[in-house]
């Protein structure tokens, strides 16, 4: 972000000029205050705030209908609603983000809470916004997305993918076709092989390259998940537990338990989803503690 020589300043997010002496883009709203980062080789950050008209009246985000009105504060101001706090990797806070906006965007550069160095991240990644009941997460990126820690047992659906400690496995349901596989017969002889154990779902492991690798197969009631203990053991995954997570099955449908891990199981959000007090998201390279009101 610069300032011409006649005293406008261009915008890091959409690089339209703004008169030098106003905090906010006039084209696109961005808070044109820098913040230094606070992290070794962080990105300086815009400020956090949503997008503004020129008459100041905050905008709604894109097809979230009517905008809400503004949080006033006694000297005119708005209130903040939030605030996004950056969990550094030993687990203590970080760097904090106030939520004032209608809106904040976070990703690798140009938005309001950027990252320039983090390459997981994409130029937009996800926004939070303000709603009239909380606040939601609108993921963006549809090539790494947005991973919130369980906090309570969650049910899986066929393409869920899940992240337990580096390890990113996409849950699948198997179909009766495949779970009741008859053997194969040639000639009048019966193939010889394993015996079938009927599974009802797999998990993938997924690469970096795009590929997959350990196909696992799921059967019985629980299949755990860890790096010393289970049916599925990662024993170089130094951010798995002992015993991190369990994966149920009630003959009907799976569901996945955190069993007490340090660093939490995560999985992929999709579209809008509503937000909890104190929800972790885990976004690139980068987790965060949600913190509202």
């Amino acid at each position: 972000m610069g300032t011409s020589p006649g005293g406008s300043v261009k915008c890091p997010r959409c690089s339209a000029p703004t008169p030098g002496h106003l905090a906010y883009c006039q084209q696109c709203g961005l808070h044109l205050q820098v913040v230094a980062s606070t992290d070794p080789g962080g990105a300086v950050r815009p400020g956090k705030v949503g997008p503004i008209d020129p008459q100041g009246a905050t905008l709604a985000a894109p097809g979230a209908g009517l905008p809400l009105p503004p949080l006033a504060r006694p000297d005119g101001g708005h209130s903040t609603w939030g605030t996004l706090v950056l969990v550094n990797r030993d687990g203590s806070d970080g760097e904090r983000f106030p939520l004032s906006g209608e809106l904040a965007e976070i990703g690798r550069g140009g938005a309001d809470i950027a990252f320039a160095q983090d390459r997981f991240l994409a130029r937009s990644h996800a926004r939070l916004e303000r709603t009239g009941d909380g606040a939601r997460v609108n993921c963006l990126d549809t090539l790494n997305g947005v991973f919130r820690r369980l906090e309570l047992p969650a049910a899986l659906e066929d393409g869920d993918v899940l992240l337990v400690g580096r390890e990113v496995l996409r849950f699948e349901r198997v179909d009766a076709n495949e779970a009741a596989a008859e053997p194969l017969v040639r000639h009048g002889v019966a193939l010889f092989g394993s015996p079938p154990r009927a599974p009802w779902g797999r998990l993938s492991e997924l690469l970096p390259s795009g590929g997959v690798r350990d196909v696992r197969h799921l059967n019985g009631p629980e299949f755990v998940i860890g790096r010393e203990e289970g049916d599925f053991v990662v024993r170089d995954d130094a951010f798995m537990s002992r015993r991190h997570a369990a994966i149920n099955w009630d003959g009907q449908r799976a569901r996945i338990t955190d069993l007490g891990s340090s660093n939490g199981t995560f999985m992929r959000l999709s579209g809008s989803v509503p937000l909890r007090h104190g929800d972790h998201l885990r976004m690139g390279d980068q987790l965060f503690r949600v913190e509202l009101g």
